[in-house]
């Protein structure tokens, strides 16, 4: 029989080990989930075309757009193609817009959405200044309001249940060199 020091000794120990691997479970588990520029690029096409209608007056029709990161602004930065059709008198114009984006992450349904998208430029070619200046601005109007909250990426079920396990749950997003970044911290119990 061991003398009750060394019992209580080795009971310290045991606890104090097992608080410290309790703490690090989640040590062996990523620190990240990265999506590169080609992956982003991936899952934004999934979102297009898109056809959205302003005030009755405009068909707007946006295709895919190739993608760039902006690491140092932590955004976004991407072109489409556009095409509008004026409904009143039939006018069709095709064009480009420029935009860029935040991101976010929404642990609520597993989601990584745009975030305050803004329209840089939009150009239409072919249309007379006047319709071409009002059908600019509305359009622009309208992508903002299609593209904020816009989901990107929808983090799998089972995903989040192996990472849960392993301790981490995403926690933030973050745009560098190397792509989209979303950031596991450990998971609150």
């Amino acid at each position: 029989m061991r003398p009750p020091r060394l019992n209580r000794r080795l009971l310290c120990i045991k606890l104090a080990a097992a608080a410290l691997l309790g703490g690090c479970a989640h040590l062996g588990a990523p620190s990240r989930i990265t999506l590169d520029a080609d992956d982003i690029a991936r899952l934004l096409d999934r979102q297009f075309p898109q056809d959205r209608r302003v005030l009755d007056v405009l068909d707007v029709t946006l295709q895919a757009p190739k993608v760039r990161l902006l690491a140092d602004r932590n955004r976004l930065a991407a072109v489409l193609d556009v095409g509008v059709r004026e409904r009143l008198l039939g006018g069709r114009w095709q064009g480009q817009l420029d935009f860029d984006t935040a991101l976010r992450w929404e642990p609520r349904d597993r989601t990584l959405r745009l975030h305050q998208a803004r329209v840089s430029d939009l150009r239409l070619a072919g249309a007379v200044a006047e319709v071409r200046t009002r059908a600019e601005r509305l359009g622009a109007a309208l992508v903002e309001r299609v593209l904020e909250d816009m989901v990107l990426y929808t983090l799998p079920a089972e995903r989040a249940e192996s990472l849960r396990a392993s301790g981490v749950t995403p926690t933030g997003v973050a745009i560098t060199a190397r792509g989209v970044e979303i950031t596991l911290s450990a998971a609150t119990r």
